[in-house]
C-alpha cells in the first residue's frame, strides 16, 4: 500500500507536467509534419495518435523513474517531503524555511549564471539557433516549462535515475556503511547532470545540426543546471530540486523579458 501511495502521488504530479508538454509540442510536430512528401505523410498516423503515442511513451518512462526511486531513494537517504507527509505521515521538516530560501536562491543564481553564458555563446551559435533562443516566450510555454520541467524532469532525472546511480556506486564500490561517501552523491550529481544534458539535443537537432559548439552549449547549460537542482536534492529534498528547477524557469522568464523590453 505504502509504494502505491507513493506512486500515485508522484505519477499524479509528473503527469501534469507530461500533458502540457504533449499540448505545446503540437505545434512542433506539424511543423515536421508539413516537410515530409505527400507519399510519407500518407503513412504517418494521425497527429492525434501520434500526440497520445508520446504521451503514453512519456508516462512509461514517468512510471518506471518513480518506481526505482522509490526502490533506491530512501535506502541512499534522499527523501521526499511529500512521500514522508501522506506516506510515512512524518513531522514538517524543521528547516524548510531555509529550504525553501536555497531552492529560490539557486534558481535565481542558475537563470543569471545561464543567461550571461548563452548571451556569451551566441556569437557562435547557428542562426537558427539564435533565432529560437530569441523568440518571446508564450505564458503557456512558461507555464510548461515550469510543470514539466520543474516537476517531472526532476522525478525523472533525480528521483529516478541519481538515486539509482547512488544506489548502484554505494553497493558496487561500497564507500560508506549506513549512508553512501560523499563522493558517490557528487558522482550521481555531475553524471545525472551529464544525462540531462544530452537529452536535450534531441530538441536541439529538430532547429539545427548538431556542431561541437552547439552540443558543448546544451551541455554545459543543463548540465550546470542539473548539477544544481542534484545538490538540492541530496542536501534537502526532491520538493527542493522541484522548486528550484521551477523557479529557475521563472527567473529566466522575467530576466528575458527585461532585456527585451531595454533592447
Amino acid at each position: 500500500m505504502a509504494i502505491l501511495k507513493q506512486f500515485g502521488i508522484l505519477f499524479v504530479l509528473g503527469s501534469v507536467g507530461i500533458v502540457m508538454f504533449t499540448v505545446t509540442s503540437i505545434p512542433l510536430i506539424e511543423q515536421q509534419l508539413a516537410k515530409l512528401s505527400p507519399e510519407t505523410i500518407e503513412k504517418v498516423p494521425p497527429l492525434w495518435i501520434l500526440m497520445l503515442l508520446q504521451g503514453l511513451q512519456y508516462s512509461v518512462l514517468l512510471a518506471i523513474s518513480i518506481l526505482i526511486g522509490i526502490g533506491c531513494a530512501y535506502r541512499v537517504g534522499l527523501r521526499s517531503h511529500l512521500v514522508d507527509h501522506w506516506v510515512f505521515h512524518t513531522t514538517k521538516s524543521l528547516s524548510f524555511a531555509v529550504e525553501m530560501k536555497w531552492s529560490l536562491g539557486v534558481g535565481a543564481a542558475a537563470a543569471l549564471v545561464l543567461l550571461l553564458l548563452d548571451r556569451l555563446m551566441q556569437p557562435a551559435l547557428p542562426e537558427a539557433l539564435r533565432a529560437a533562443n530569441n523568440t518571446e516566450r508564450s505564458w503557456l510555454n512558461l507555464l510548461t516549462a515550469m510543470f514539466y520541467g520543474g516537476i517531472t524532469e526532476e522525478i525523472l532525472m533525480r528521483w529516478g535515475l541519481m538515486s539509482l546511480l547512488v544506489w548502484i556506486a554505494w553497493k558496487g564500490l561500497k564507500q560508506g556503511v549506513t549512508l553512501p561517501s560523499q563522493g558517490i552523491y557528487q558522482g550521481a550529481i555531475v553524471l545525472a547532470a551529464l544525462v540531462f544534458g544530452l537529452l536535450h539535443l534531441p530538441a536541439t537537432a529538430a532547429i539545427v545540426p548538431l556542431t561541437p559548439v552547439v552540443i558543448i552549449r546544451a551541455i554545459l547549460l543543463n548540465g550546470i543546471a542539473g548539477i544544481a537542482f542534484g545538490w538540492l536534492f541530496w542536501q534537502y529534498s526532491l520538493e527542493a530540486a522541484m522548486l528550484s528547477h521551477v523557479s529557475f524557469h521563472a527567473f529566466s522568464f522575467a530576466l528575458s523579458l527585461l532585456l527585451a523590453r531595454s533592447a
